[in-house]
């Protein structure tokens, strides 16, 4: 009877071994995109024979600010997706090529980060290269989306044995504010083009304030869910 037992074991720990190269393979990818982002931070050149003074350096150091923030900005986004995803694979025992799939899917969009970071620090008097940008958040949080709900609806052939009951609130919260992610940015986008003024333009931005109401509200309201479905076990 010992040698069954054996065999289920080794299956277990080459199981354990091949998701663990998933999930290395995915913090690698997390990794460089974020050291790529990095390396685009850097002074201008200067010209044959110049050489920084403090007033220079101080004006070089302000022309390269909206490269920080864009980074800055990045980094969180890249941070907030990673923590999200090592929770996703912390439910893990196996995988299937359903799941391989979509993570690589999702993995795509988040090597797109470089470029997208890369565009909006352009000097530019047009819409698209933020529209780009948006457009790439949007598809890595989306390509979490369908990878989180394959993992919860995968059954017990998956996940190990855990309640995930609030796992599958935070899904359907994160849908939420994806979808009125979408509204909004279609709204600001139609609203930029309707304002006639190149000067007022910038107000069209002010829906990310009503995108920040709606999804405290959301945040608030499954909240309050929480307690009362532990409240019923």
């Amino acid at each position: 009877m010992s040698a069954p037992k054996q065999e289920i074991t080794k299956e277990e720990i080459k199981k354990e071994f091949q998701l663990e190269r998933m999930i290395l393979f995915s913090d690698a990818v997390f990794a460089i995109v974020i050291t790529l982002m990095a390396i685009e931070i850097h002074l201008p050149e200067l010209k044959e024979h110049e050489h920084y003074t403090t007033t220079t350096f101080l004006t070089a150091l302000k022309h390269i600010l909206p490269t920080v923030f864009a980074y800055a900005l990045s980094f969180f986004f890249i941070g907030m997706m990673w923590y999200k995803h090592l929770k996703m694979f912390s439910l893990l025992k196996d995988y299937d090529l359903g799941l391989i799939i979509r993570n690589l899917v999702f993995l795509f969009f988040i090597g797109l980060f470089p470029f997208g970071s890369s565009l909006v620090v352009l000097k530019q008097e047009i819409l698209l290269p933020t529209l780009i940008y948006s457009l790439i958040i949007l598809l890595c949080m989306a390509a979490q989306l369908v990878l989180h709900s394959y993992i919860l609806n995968s059954g017990k052939n998956l996940i190990v044995k855990v309640d995930v009951a609030e796992q599958r609130i935070e899904l359907k919260k994160r849908i939420q504010i994806l979808i009125t992610m979408l509204v909004i940015a279609t709204l600001a986008y139609f609203t930029y083009l309707m304002i006639p003024a190149e000067a007022d333009k910038s107000y069209a931005s002010l829906w990310v304030f009503v995108f920040a109401i709606i999804a405290q509200l959301i945040n608030k309201k499954k909240g309050k869910k929480t307690p009362v479905a532990a409240a019923k076990k």
